[in-house]
């Protein structure tokens, strides 16, 4: 949802990943109350996508017409009302874990996204205005919106890597619905336990060689006892 959201080309993905979030808020409310609102959020992002994939479809209304800038603001600001209280929901879930880097990191994507989703507002309020500028104010938000998906799809990776609910086993290995993945996940790990087993077995010998070295050394210098 997030990079599709960027593309120039429309494959539907905006709606299929807002019915993911949806399901996923749905789940993450039991947590964390933020979650709710943040599944309105999703819920009104999911209509208007659907209206903005009827449109191409039907041809119901010029995007760039009114009707179709009006649509645009809507679905931003409904993209808005998801992501912030996403990130609150983050924040108030990683305080209650001790979590204190990801409490700072939801904050600084919070504001980052924010900052975001208001010059994506400015440019669509203000390019009748711009003219022949409209496509580099364009182009600099494109780019600002990079920044903020690398750094929220990095926040999201943290997230499941360090949070857990309260009654789930910490070593127990979470295991993938697909095949592929756990197969990809088992090498992985196969590779890392080889990595570490070569390690110690490479520590081991060089304490071996080195006790042999003085013990070889002791061996032709041995200490002479002093007289009194």
């Amino acid at each position: 949802m997030f990079a599709f959201s960027l593309s120039q080309v429309y494959f539907f993905a905006d709606i299929i990943g807002a019915g993911i979030a949806l399901y996923a808020f749905a789940k993450l409310s039991e947590y964390n109350r933020y979650f709710v609102t943040a599944m309105w959020g999703a819920l009104a992002f999911l209509a208007l996508g659907a209206v903005n994939a009827a449109s191409l479809m039907f041809d119901l209304y010029d995007p760039a017409g009114t009707v179709g800038m009006i649509v645009s603001i809507l679905k931003t600001l409904s993209a808005c009302a998801m992501h912030i209280p996403m990130f609150l929901g983050i924040r108030g879930i990683s305080l209650g874990a001790g979590a204190d880097k990801l409490v700072r990191n939801a904050e600084r994507n919070l504001v980052l996204t924010a900052v975001n989703y208001l010059l994506s507002l400015l440019v669509l309020a203000v390019s009748p205005l711009l003219g022949t500028f409209t496509p580099y104010a364009s182009t600099v938000v494109y780019l600002y919106q990079l920044v903020c998906i690398v750094l929220n799809l990095v926040l999201l990776y943290k997230c499941f890597g360090i949070l857990c609910p309260a009654d789930e086993d910490e070593d127990e290995k979470k295991r993938s619905r697909f095949a592929i993945i756990n197969k990809i996940s088992d090498k992985v790990d196969a590779i890392d336990e080889e990595r570490v087993r070569y390690r110690e077995e490479s520590v081991k010998l060089a304490m071996e060689e080195a006790d042999r070295r003085i013990a070889e050394k002791k061996a032709r210098h041995p200490h002479k006892k002093k007289k009194k």
